[in-house]
């Protein structure tokens, strides 16, 4: 912007003669040296009708410059006039000469710059600060003493010097060197301040314009003069015909910038001026709509001004309106709106204090506080309380503003075990909180009786006061974390401490209070509920309803119909049960039996080709066979080799664009075998495109007897609805719309209530009619309703991407870690989470898409893409979760209080990590979620970013999940706070500090394929880790055994731990006896030779799985198993005879999974399986074994349920006495010779026929690739 219209002219002349003409790079740098200067002059010239502009040669030198300007634009368009003519010339000779006035035209930069720079020369040895009176400066034209025309003026001055500090170019005109670049800062934070002093008074007068004129000249004049030495001095060119070094420059800055002006004219000081307008201000309101920008900066000012020195009060003085300044910036106004009075009054006597001080006793050192405060008539420690009580206000509403509004009632339970170690660790630095924070410690104790009430109760209308209450005791807790830590780490004042642990004590006490008199605590604990709900496994209603027409149809297109391959193609909006009804045609057991091979995929907006084909191999050959390191083009052709000699069924669901049906569709070979291709889409485009014979279908909406039949089968199961309640619930179903995500929705609500007309009446008026229209409606009346321990659950959905298959183990852990799961005793938290999601799964809020064959648990499940839109919208809006995005509309800030801390961030690219790191820094959780498909199968590095030190930002951070994907360069080991990291390493060593991370209970490091060779050295310090619960690092072993056998410290909490490497059993049994309450176990063996006896190696009582892989394949195992509670056991690489699986089965009576891989069946290649021996084993998978001869008793497997054979080809058939068996329920045979698939089949055969077991299963497949 240039305020001088003719000077702006000149400019865009002389840029259009210079650039148009010449079609040339005449040196963008140079050219922005001009304009730069120009910049300048533009500001000096539009204070001309100032007279210190004319008193300080300020107007004259910028009009001369102007004048030189005028005339060179004048030269240099006619060199280019003429060198134009010549150039249109063809002649050699006059191109020649066009050359040498090009020539001519660049020489005259150089000419320019050393004109500028004399004439800056001269005027330096006359100019000096304007010393006519503010009173004379004083014009006619109101505006040029107007507050926006005095920030107008300074903003240009802002610009112009920050534009240098961009210049890193040492080749630049404009660059400057280091040392004066930090002279350069200080005369910025000189501008920004006096601007935030001219916006604080502008903003407390209600005609501004008229008032403080003085203080605005004066503004002004030094903003002018500030600018003024910026310009005579810099920038520093690097050329031999400066008279000033640069180190000589830099001090003549420093000399200029750090003078404080005392005296501007007889009888007038800076700081008087200021006083004067500070005291006028005194009786002023704030207005609270306006934003308080304004008064952080004023704050600035005098913290600028204030020289330590005088007393400790004054040094205290300082720290509080630093305090002041920091968590006043940003602020929403709303949560200040009532204090902004008291606000103003503080910061206004701040500065009167200040000002005043400095103004009668300047900076002498001799300077006694009494004789100023004698000399004011000022008592400075009562001055200073109020500005302590507004330091304090602002500083606990800036965090409480920042609070996420859903929490895990799992938060106080982490703050008590935190608080008994904080008093230990940090003795020293919490000594004058002790009796504070025992106090709190009592309090929560006495809380948490009421928090398992609030979990346990059934819906009630108590029930959402009770969850207030909680909420309030949880947000206690986060404060009593935050105070804490700043009185260890030195950042709060220990006044401010003292003050903010009282209010917590005397809130937390109300609380109670509140409880009580509503008698929610006494009545409900009397009485804690005998079968919590959380035991409750709600009813599994999976069975579909409806569609009961299309059904049929679809069943005979994929049946019967053309003998080539077929697309049923089906589409429609989101919420019709596309993908439930095909998961129903999928699992049809009249379907599936018809095809050699079933497999389906789910694709989403945004897919990974790679993923979907190493989905469709999985089901098509298996979890074992399936190649992940292969390219994705390899994959394609492995699948369709695959497929090509089988009849196929294959379900691609929820397709976006046609180009995902042109990448898969290669892979579907047509060999006129009745192969057929389900696929689920929500675009018409995309079923027609797809559609090879069948014409695609648009699947229509329930009618009005479907949607009642679907609610009350969900609601009710096999039992039917109260007479009571029919008209109501027919009613309901209605209101829903014929949408069966809606109605499954409302269902969930309802399931959850009393059975009895006024709740059900209640539910339908909280509907409304908008429901017909509004899906999210019915989920936001779902939300409303679930229990407060299950919201940040479901809300924590929202941190996944779409249509991502979600592994259980893992996201409860992720729960765990939150603080989602409130303890409870005699209760894992594994078990107690597991209920919890079991609770949303049976209010139809998530989908279960794998449960466990042996004890029907779930271990997958996903969102349907409308309620994960609602997880992340609401999320968002409660400061919950934040994702950032590649194309993030909203910028990140250096500022913390710029953005609404929120509990969680999610993002999708490590440089958005790097940008927001800072503005981020109070969040809980970072979650790394990766859409690019390139990175599916490749860790991604982060050695460009150094990602240990952006982590350092994040000082509350608990969980660090970067999805085994992102190489970090060095484990955090400084978050204390931490509970859950996921990551990448690189290196073959943990660091012994990793001991720091004390509260840490998940560790999952992999190893990228450059390390993944070598064993990973464990620290011993690794054992003082007590609340350790999963450990997972591939290949693993301790550094020093001996120190580790020294160590009394266990880690009783540890549960899973994978995988330790051990060479001998005598490591083992060490590891076991440190690890007495594990209940997984998966790790590597070497067994060195054959032993004459078998040493039997104690596991621990708890195990339940265990998978032992041998590192050198065929070696014989030289211990045997006994863990009492085992139920699962697998065994990869060994050389295994009869007695030693007869003695292994004697120590496990309780195996229900039993999978031997990759095993050598001793010399004779023979397996006897006695009388009585695996009485639990409902699984049996057998992989690649070098099995001849397979012999078993009549009376052995009595509840098996699956048998699976793949790569057995030496066996010679399958047992007979499986006919018997009548708890079979499938065998499948993969790759096995024709005796066994023979023998399979005369087992199916007696199966069906003979045992009429009708739920009986074959599936062989042969494959070729």
């Amino acid at each position: 912007m240039y305020f001088n219209n003719e000077l702006s002219d000149l400019k865009d002349c002389l840029l259009s003669v210079l650039q148009d003409n010449f079609s040339l790079d005449v040196g963008g740098g140079r050219i922005n040296f001009f304009l730069w200067d120009l910049k300048f002059l533009d500001c000096f010239l539009y204070l001309k009708s100032f007279p210190f502009a004319s008193e300080c040669g300020m107007l004259n030198v910028s009009q001369k410059m102007i004048e030189f300007w005028k005339s060179e634009y004048t030269r240099i368009l006619s060199i280019c006039h003429d060198s134009g003519t010549q150039y249109r010339n063809k002649n050699v000779r006059m191109r020649s000469l066009y050359l040498e006035k090009v020539w001519v035209a660049f020489k005259s930069f150089a000419y320019w710059k050393e004109v500028i720079w004399k004439t800056k020369q001269e005027f330096r040895a006359e100019y000096s600060f304007p010393k006519t009176s503010l009173e004379a400066n004083k014009v006619d034209d109101v505006n040029t003493h107007s507050p926006k025309f005095v920030m107008e003026v300074i903003d240009v001055f802002v610009e112009n010097l920050n534009d240098l500090m961009k210049i890193n170019d040492p080749s630049s005109w404009l660059f400057v060197p280091g040392h004066m670049k930090e002279q350069i800062e200080k005369v910025l934070k000189e501008l920004k301040l006096l601007r935030f002093f001219v916006c604080f008074v502008s903003n407390k007068c209600i005609e501004p314009q008229y008032q403080h004129t003085t203080f605005y000249t004066h503004a002004l004049i030094e903003a002018s003069h500030n600018a003024m030495v910026v310009w005579l001095h810099l920038p520093v060119y690097g050329n031999g015909n400066q008279d000033l070094a640069p180190t000589e420059v830099s001090r003549l800055l420093s000399d200029f910038m750090e003078m404080k002006i005392k005296s501007i004219q007889p009888g007038i000081s800076r700081n008087s001026i200021y006083i004067d307008v500070l005291q006028a201000l005194k009786s002023t309101i704030p207005q609270a709509q306006q934003k308080h920008v304004a008064e952080s900066g004023i704050v600035e000012i005098p913290t600028h001004s204030l020289t330590v020195g005088l007393s400790d009060q004054m040094a205290n003085l300082q720290e509080m309106l630093c305090l002041l300044r920091d968590n006043l910036i940003h602020l929403p106004i709303l949560d200040l709106e009532f204090h902004l009075q008291d606000m103003d009054s503080v910061i206004v006597d701040a500065g009167l204090l200040i000002y005043s001080l400095y103004d009668i006793k300047g900076e002498k050192e001799d300077t006694i506080l009494e004789d100023i405060n004698r000399e004011l008539g000022f008592d400075l420690p009562r001055n200073i309380e109020p500005i302590k009580v507004m330091v304090y206000l602002v500083m606990q509403k800036a965090f409480q503003c920042n609070l996420p509004r859903i929490h895990g009632l799992g938060y106080v339970d982490f703050l008590l075990k935190n608080l008994k170690d904080f008093q230990g660790r940090y003795s020293d630095s919490l000594a004058f909180l002790k009796n504070q924070l025992q106090v709190i410690q009592t309090k929560f104790e006495s809380m948490q009786p009421f928090l398992k009430v609030v979990v346990e109760e059934p819906h009630n209308k108590l029930k959402t006061l009770n969850e207030d209450y909680a909420t309030q005791i949880i947000r206690k807790a986060y404060e009593v974390e935050y105070v804490v830590d700043a009185c260890i780490n030195k950042e709060v004042p220990q006044w401010c401490i003292e003050r903010w642990l009282l209010d917590i004590i005397e809130e937390i006490t109300c609380i109670k209070a509140k409880i009580q008199e509503k008698n929610t605590v006494e009545d409900t604990m009397k009485s804690v509920i005998a079968s919590s709900q959380l035991a409750r496994t709600p009813r599994m209603n999976e069975e579909i309803v409806g569609f009961e027409d299309v059904i049929e149809t679809l069943r005979k297109k994929l049946l019967n119909g053309t003998k080539g391959q077929d697309v049923i193609s089906m589409h429609g909006m989101p919420g019709l049960g596309k993908t439930t009804l095909a998961n129903r045609l999928y699992s049809d057991r009249s379907v599936v039996s018809q095809f050699d091979i079933c497999a389906q995929c789910c694709v989403s907006q945004v897919y990974s080709y790679k993923d979907l084909l190493l989905a469709l191999l999985r089901d098509a050959i298996g979890e074992g066979s399936v190649r992940t390191e292969l390219h994705a083009n390899e994959l394609a052709d492995m699948l369709r080799k695959t497929l090509l000699p089988r009849r196929y069924l294959i379900l691609v669901d929820d397709v976006w664009e046609n180009s995902v049906w042109d990448d898969l569709s290669g892979c579907f070979p047509d060999v006129n075998n009745r192969s057929r291709i389900i696929l689920t889409t929500r675009h018409h485009e995309v079923a027609k495109y797809a559609s090879v014979h069948s014409d695609p279908l648009h699947l229509r909406m329930f009618d009005e007897v479907e949607s009642w039949k679907l609610l009350e089968k969900k609601v009710f199961g096999e039992e039917s609805c109260s007479p009571l309640l029919r008209d109501i619930g027919q009613r309901i179903a209605k209101m829903c719309g014929q949408l069966p995500l809606s109605i499954v929705l409302v269902a969930g609500i309802l399931s959850e209530m009393e059975k009895e007309v006024e709740y059900w009446e209640q539910v339908a008026n909280n509907l409304g009619t908008h429901i017909h229209n509004d899906s999210r409606a019915v989920v936001d009346q779902s939300y409303h309703v679930l229990p407060c321990h299950l919201k940040s659950c479901f809300l924590y959905f929202g941190a996944f991407l779409e249509d991502r298959v979600i592994d259980i183990s893992r996201l409860i852990r992720l729960w765990i870690s939150e603080s989602f799961v409130k303890s409870c005793e005699g209760r894992s938290l594994e078990d107690i989470a597991e209920g919890y999601l079991e609770n949303l799964i049976g209010r139809n809020l998530v989908m279960v898409t794998q449960r466990d064959d042996s004890d029907g648990k779930v271990k997958a499940c996903r969102l349907h893409d409308v309620l994960l839109d609602f997880c992340k919208e609401r999320a968002a809006e409660e400061n919950f979760l934040l994702w950032i995005n590649r194309d993030q509309i909203t910028k990140p800030s250096s500022c913390v209080y710029s953005h609404n801390q929120h509990a969680h961030l999610a993002f999708t690219d490590m440089k958005n990590l790097v940008e927001w790191s800072a503005s981020c820094s109070r969040v809980g959780s970072v979650l790394f979620k990766n859409y690019d498909p390139y990175f599916a199968g490749r860790p991604l590095s982060s050695h460009a970013f150094s990602i240990s030190r952006i982590l350092l930002n994040f000082k509350f951070l608990k969980v660090l999940d970067l999805e085994h994907q992102v190489v970090i360069d060095s484990i955090p080991t400084e978050l204390f706070y931490l509970r859950y990291i996921s990551a990448h390493i690189e290196q073959n060593s943990i660091p012994s500090s990793i001991s720091n991370l004390w509260n840490l209970e998940t560790l999952i490091l992999n190893r990228t394929s450059a390390a993944t060779g070598k064993t990973l050295l464990l620290p011993s310090t690794v054992w003082d880790m007590v609340k350790l619960r999963h450990l997972h690092i591939p290949k693993f072993s301790p550094e020093n055994k001996k120190a580790l056998l020294k160590k009394s410290a266990r880690l009783d909490d540890l549960e899973t731990l994978f995988n330790p490497y051990f060479t001998r059993v005598e490591d083992a049994e060490l590891m076991l006896r440190k690890t007495p309450n594990l209940r997984k176990l998966i790790c590597e063996v070497q067994c060195l030779e054959y032993p004459h006896q078998y040493h039997v190696l104690n596991f621990p009582i708890r195990l339940e799985m265990l998978k032992l892989h041998q590192s050198n394949i065929f070696n014989p195992i030289s211990f045997c198993i006994s863990a009492p509670n085992l139920k699962y056991l697998e065994l990869s690489g060994f050389y295994l005879d009869s007695q030693y699986l007869s003695e292994t089965a004697d120590h496990l009576k309780h195996l229900e999974v039993l999978k031997l891989y990759y095993v050598e069946f001793g010399d004779h290649r023979e397996w006897k399986v006695s009388n009585g021996m695996f009485p639990q084993l409902k699984i049996l998978k057998l992989k690649c074994v070098s099995l001849l001869k397979w012999i078993v008793a009549d009376d052995a497997f009595p509840n098996l349920e699956q048998l699976v054979l793949r790569g057995c080809r030496h066996l010679m058939e399958i047992p007979s006495c499986f006919m018997d068996i009548l708890s079979l329920q499938y065998i499948e045979v993969e790759n096995c010779n024709e005796s066994v698939v023979k023998s399979a089949m005369n087992i199916q055969e007696t199966q069906v026929e003979d045992n009429q077991n009708t739920n009986f299963k074959l599936i062989l497949i042969e494959v070729h690739y």
